[in-house]
């Protein structure tokens, strides 16, 4: 696992290793993330322990560094708003709504609990990426995305089809999941690699 433990720290399974990052240079640009399994993973978001399994691995190098934030396994977006708190942060990703429909929460409460997450994390510029694809129930990921990449425009936001990569029609491609709804390493490498041009571009925006 890769540590960030000496960043700024705040915070869906399985287990990985992992190696410590050098220290991060004065200019890099700093990520705040908020979400459940899909950015967890393997790690601990909120003690700074990013796994490999999670998109954040890939995203937070190369000139961008993990700043905190928060992720737990099954966390609806109300779990989110009610755990996250303030980041010193340059960009805040959020990737959310993933568990909402199950837990019954309607299209327009997860949109008002990602404007509450952004709002209580308190960093201007925002990604709000997509959610990958429900395999069992591909038309719920693509309700969700609807719902996401509306609510970006509508705040001003970049909308980030982060998982345009390990999708096949609207379904997972082989190899990117490991149960059709958890990206499996490569697919969570494909994620990380496109939130970080978003987050990128985002911080010089």
């Amino acid at each position: 696992m890769i540590t960030a433990a000496a960043l700024s720290l705040a915070g869906c399974t399985s287990a990985g290793g992992g190696d410590t990052p050098p220290a991060a240079p004065a200019d890099a640009v700093r990520l705040a993330a908020v979400g459940d399994s899909i950015t967890q993973a393997d790690g601990d978001v909120p003690a700074g322990v990013l796994g490999r399994g999670s998109w954040l691995s890939t995203a937070a190098t190369d000139g961008v560094v993990f700043a905190g934030g928060w992720a737990r396994p099954g966390a609806t977006t109300a779990d989110m708003l009610a755990a996250v708190g303030p980041v010193d942060a340059d960009v805040l990703v959020v990737l959310a709504g993933t568990n909402d429909p199950g837990a019954g929460l309607s299209e327009a409460e997860t949109a008002e609990n990602v404007r509450g997450i952004v709002e209580a994390v308190g960093v201007e510029r925002v990604v709000l990426s997509a959610v990958p694809p429900r395999d069992e129930a591909p038309a719920v990921a693509v309700a969700t995305n609807a719902v996401l990449q509306a609510l970006a425009e509508e705040e001003g936001w970049t909308f980030a089809d982060s998982a345009a990569g390990v999708r096949s029609g609207d379904r997972f491609a082989p190899g990117m999941a490991t149960d059709g709804l958890h990206p499996s390493e490569e697919g969570a490498a494909v994620i990380g690699t496109a939130l970080r041009e978003a987050v990128l571009e985002a911080a010089d925006g």
